[in-house]
């Protein structure tokens, strides 16, 4: 209950413009670059050189969501299609995370297919992985389409997030199982702040259906990212994966850039394949005070910041 009501107060505080501007001015010394790689490109590549030092892959995340006019999204896409280019001159791993209302999905499918289509054609010749990440409720359902899409027409480079505490996320995952070859399928517990109609409200309902998801997942046969810093859950799916018979290359940890990093060692030392999400770009206050309401751990770190 406490996680729950820490979330939401956090994620409506944000919202309140004065603050949102005050932290929007004061982010870098605040320790945004805790949680965000840079708002540079370069800066995120570097990021991305010393994970892959430390025995850890990456995946790039642009940030900024809910663009509203074509120009926007014309210009998140070339901004995505430039980052590709330049992922294809290094040696490091093709992986992009991009958000589809970034591509337009809040001024219709259609739009937002084009600009996807586009990409996953980029990525397809330079060898990259694209995973459409999952918003709010209101896009869900395009999210998918767009995945199944895509998809159909031969683009299997392209893979999709779930999260635990929507009540239709089962019956989405089913949905992506139905598709051959199966996509990759990211679990996350989710972080938008959603109506009780929508989503479990209750954090012992979200870790149990987390719980449920990954073995679905694993059961379907679908290469599965487990992407949660709940050490209890992380368990769970290693023993869920024993018990199944699952062989390691099958399923991977993905944690967040600046969380938890000595979870993310350890796990490394102990063989198990880990990426990192790694975010970047201007458009970072979203993102950030997503991570706040996530752990009070997170927020304290901002108040030091703040306090000195």
């Amino acid at each position: 209950m406490f996680d729950t009501l820490y979330r939401r107060v956090v994620l409506g505080v944000a919202e309140a413009p004065p603050l949102a501007r005050f932290i929007k001015r004061q982010g870098w010394k605040l320790g945004v670059s805790r949680f965000v790689a840079g708002e540079s490109l370069e800066g995120a590549l570097a990021a991305l050189a010393a994970l892959e030092a430390r025995g850890m892959s990456g995946i790039l995340d642009l940030l900024g969501e809910f663009v509203d006019t074509e120009a926007g999204a014309e210009a998140m896409t070339q901004e995505v299609l430039r980052t590709l280019t330049r992922l294809a001159e290094t040696e490091l791993e093709r992986y992009m995370s991009v958000k589809p209302t970034q591509l337009g999905l809040g001024l219709g499918l259609e739009p937002a297919y084009a600009n996807a289509r586009r990409i996953l054609e980029r990525a397809q010749e330079v060898g990259a992985q694209v995973c459409l990440d999952m918003e709010n409720a209101p896009y869900v359902e395009g999210t998918l389409d767009l995945t199944e899409r895509l998809h159909r027409e031969g683009f299997h480079a392209v893979s999709t997030v779930l999260q635990s505490y929507m009540r239709r996320s089962p019956q989405d995952l089913a949905r992506l199982l139905a598709l051959s070859p199966k996509p990759a399928v990211r679990i996350v517990k989710g972080a938008y702040r959603e109506s009780a109609d929508v989503a479990y409200q209750d954090k012992a309902k979200v870790d149990a259906q987390y719980r449920s998801l990954v073995e679905q997942a694993l059961a379907g046969g679908a290469q599965v990212n487990i992407a949660t810093h709940d050490e209890r859950l992380i368990r769970a799916a290693l023993e869920l994966a024993d018990a199944l018979g699952v062989p390691p290359e099958r399923y991977e940890f993905q944690l967040l850039y600046g969380v938890k990093p000595a979870l993310q060692q350890r796990l490394v030392r102990e063989g198990h394949r880990v990426r990192i999400y790694v975010p970047y770009g201007e458009d970072w206050y979203g993102y950030f005070s997503r991570r706040l309401a996530e752990r009070p751990a997170n927020l304290a770190f901002v108040v030091r910041g703040l306090f000195g």
